[in-house]
């Protein structure tokens, strides 16, 4: 007859297996917070980030900092800290940390912050601040961040141009500052002293010259274009720097006008200050709803005929209380009159800017370009342009109102082919919906009803006699 055991031996049996029941459970959430695993099963595989972006966090080696300036109600700072989360599941390099801005004003206040929902990240000694908290603006933050080589930015020289190094209200000091934030290097470049564009150039700016181009040195600016260059034009009413025939050619007018805008009035401003507030779709414009002013600004137009090779948009306009004066002379004593027969009625569009695809020419042929003949030695890429018809608004005295620096900011990291080093494509889900049949959901409906409960009972039923018996 086999003796059963005592109570004692059983209870000990018992806690022991709780016991180590406790250790198993303590030693698995240990290995789980070291060492986390995800699985994203969802088809569109909205709760991971790209491979690019993986394998950009995984060859960090600096710590990356980022601070998520965000009001404790805002819906949106959930979803941002649960994606950073993911970023720091591949990489414990990535840092976050949440800020409300109304709370600590001095912080923000520090870092520049105008709006809610403005990541900055910091480091390898820089600085990055994006306003679209989403993989692709995070992963190129990170990626401006930590690379070594940065891009330059030439401002020309020579013609009475802007000069960024003065301090003064004309400058363009605060620009030049408020670029190097960027992560580029600012030089000057004189090419009737150095005849060629440097092949380090990722912008070339030219910024209200007082004098003509030389033929030599727009025949620079078209062998640059050529080399998918990109380019600026910073330019004043009544001034074309003899750019003329050299932006017609690429689809481009600049008229002899100035703008007048009543709206100013409103704002307390001059009636030469027109305010900017419509803006097309384009990269350099998305999510931009801040308005501008361009002190003295000429119109921009598309030419008559445009080139096949070129792709053009109007980016801004003033609003349709202005129009474009052309028999207007600086200090006239009595302000400009709109006359339907010779100005033209707003809106009026004060920046354009064209994509040139550079198709690869053959050999030995040539191109007529401003009465010129000149070798084609095109990339096989594509080159841009953008013009604006002012200089002022980027002036130290002008660029920190309202949007100007946030729009040529936003001009600069575009030309410079610094606002998308990657593009994250996410997979299409199919969204397959799932029909049943009125059999199928009548059986689903019984399952769940009286099935699955019935199983539970029964289930807890056999445990209890099956303890009974072996009491």
């Amino acid at each position: 007859m086999t003796k059963k055991p005592g109570k004692l031996a059983t209870f000990s049996s018992t806690a022991l297996g709780f016991v180590a029941f406790l250790g198993i459970l303590a030693f698995v959430a240990l290995i789980g917070q070291r060492h986390p695993l995800r699985l994203d099963l969802t088809e569109s595989k909205r709760y991971s980030i790209s491979e690019q972006s993986q394998k950009v966090v995984k060859a960090l080696n600096d710590e990356i900092n980022i601070k998520m300036f965000y009001q404790e109600a805002d819906p949106n700072r959930d979803q941002t800290r649960d994606l950073l989360e993911t970023y720091r599941y591949y990489s414990k390099k990535i840092n976050y940390q949440l800020i409300d801005p109304d709370r600590e004003p001095s912080l923000a206040k520090h870092y520049n912050i105008r709006t809610y929902g403005t990541l900055v990240l910091e480091g390898s000694g820089k600085t990055q601040t994006i306003t679209t908290a989403d993989e692709e603006s995070i992963t190129n933050a990170i990626l401006k961040v930590t690379q070594e080589k940065q891009k330059v930015v030439y401002f020309l020289t020579g013609h009475g141009d802007r000069d960024i190094s003065n301090l003064d209200k004309n400058g363009y000091s605060t620009a030049k500052a408020a670029i190097e934030k960027e992560n580029f290097q600012v030089k000057s470049l004189n090419l009737l002293v150095v005849p060629n564009i440097p092949g380090d150039a990722a912008l070339v700016v030219v910024a209200d010259p007082k004098k003509p181009l030389m033929a030599s040195e727009i025949e620079a600016l078209r062998q640059y274009l050529g080399r998918d260059g990109s380019l600026m034009l910073l330019l004043e009413p009544f001034s074309d720097a003899g750019l003329v025939d050299f932006l017609n050619s690429y689809g481009i007018t600049i008229s002899s006008d100035i703008i007048v805008d009543t709206m100013s009035r409103v704002f307390g401003a001059s009636y030469l200050i027109p305010v900017i507030t419509e803006y097309s779709f384009h990269k350099i414009t998305d999510g931009f709803n801040v308005a501008c002013f361009f002190p003295t600004a000429r119109s921009i137009d598309s030419a008559e005929e445009i080139p096949s090779s070129v792709d053009m948009t109007e980016l801004a306009s003033t609003s349709p209380y202005s129009w474009s004066e052309t028999e207007f002379k600086f200090g006239q004593p009595e302000p400009p009159k709109y006359d339907q027969a010779k100005d033209k009625k707003g809106p009026i569009n004060v920046a354009a800017v064209v994509t040139i695809s550079n198709r690869s020419s053959e050999d030995g042929q040539n191109e007529q370009r401003d009465g010129k003949t000149s070798e084609a030695k095109d990339s096989g890429g594509q080159a841009q342009i953008l013009v604006f018809g002012d200089s002022d608004f980027v002036s130290n005295n002008y660029f920190n109102l309202q949007g100007n620096s946030d729009f040529f900011l936003n001009s600069i990291n575009y030309l410079a082919q610094q606002e998308n080093l990657i593009t994250v494509e996410r997979p299409k889900t199919s969204g397959t919906p799932l029909t049943l049949s009125r059999f199928q959901s009548q059986l689903l409906f019984w399952l769940g009803l009286f099935l699955m409960p019935a199983v539970v009972l029964a289930s807890g039923l056999t445990v209890f006699r099956l303890r009974r018996k072996n009491r």
